[in-house]
């Protein structure tokens, strides 16, 4: 074969494509939100500046790579499905015949996991070894979404467990990076941005309902029904506005933080879409994913 320009830049636009490069607003506003969450106890920054900064560009670029590990292994075990590419010769790894491009995908990830690793093990040395067992969930987590033995998602488990994954479990490791303490008070502040996560998830899942569905992929909504995935879905949008609200009232989050309201048109479009037959409501989760965690970040910052 030919490495031609074009066939590196398709390999490079493809991989770019497998990384889902906008998706990783969710590892940015989860770490960013349990920094905040330190920062209002006065711990995000100590004095010594460059370490300070070290700490919070580690722990940014910590988040990205463990969720574009578990992109990329998504792509990995349904890589058959968008990168087909007739002609091409196959390989067998992992019990799949896989294309190169796919191995890879996957040499990708497991870089990923790597870099993550490694930049736990330099959080750790810098903070606490408390972030030890944070740092082996959100790993094995990672891979674990669609990672064969596991594969969570065919479980029903794969907006149950991006919530806690990308949500709570990432705020309260950015959170112990800069107290060395755990601590359950930066989890429920963030929980209400940090629903948009498994809202993202059913998006996907309502989109991909007829085609997993055909393919045996379990997820909640195959297992529950379409009309109960939508449910969910609206159930979820109810939720974050309602909890953001009560934790403005219980002195949890700061007054700015009911401007998510604002984001409202966003929610009702969001759900308008994803009720319609053959349409796609990721795009418009994302919008709102992205507004409503930049609303509450602001508000958060002092």
């Amino acid at each position: 074969m030919k490495y031609t320009k074009e066939y590196i830049i398709k390999l490079i636009k493809d991989l770019w494509i497998a990384l889902r490069p906008l998706s990783l607003t969710l590892a940015v506003a989860s770490t960013t939100l349990g920094m905040l969450m330190a920062h209002r106890e006065g711990k995000l920054f100590t004095g010594n500046l460059k370490l300070d900064v070290l700490k919070i560009v580690l722990v940014t670029i910590g988040g990205m790579l463990v969720q574009g590990c578990a992109n990329l292994i998504n792509d990995f075990y349904e890589g058959s499905f968008k990168y087909h590419r007739p002609g091409e010769k196959t390989y067998k790894f992992l019990k799949y015949e896989r294309t190169a491009f796919d191995l890879l995908v996957f040499s990708f990830s497991m870089l990923c996991l790597a870099g993550t690793g490694l930049i736990g093990l330099i959080l750790m040395y810098l903070s606490t070894p408390k972030l030890i067992y944070i740092g082996i969930a959100g790993i094995v987590g990672s891979y674990a979404y669609t990672g064969e033995p596991f594969v969570y998602k065919k479980r029903g488990l794969g907006a149950i467990l991006s919530l806690v994954l990308m949500g709570p479990l990432m705020v309260l490791g950015s959170y112990v990076v800069f107290t060395s303490e755990y601590s359950i008070t930066p989890v429920i502040g963030a929980l209400p941005a940090g629903l948009m996560i498994p809202l993202l998830m059913m998006s996907n899942e309502i989109r991909d309902y007829e085609r997993d569905k055909n393919l045996g992929i379990r997820t909640l909504t195959v297992i529950l029904g379409i009309k109960a995935g939508k449910a969910i879905y609206v159930s979820i949008i109810v939720a974050a506005y309602l909890m953001t609200t009560i934790l403005v009232i219980t002195k949890g989050l700061p007054i700015l933080a009911l401007l998510v309201y604002i984001t409202l048109p966003i929610a009702i479009k969001a759900y308008k879409t994803v009720s319609r037959p053959k349409t796609s409501g990721i795009r418009v989760t994302n919008i709102l994913h992205i507004t409503f965690n930049l609303i509450t970040i602001i508000a958060l910052i002092k």
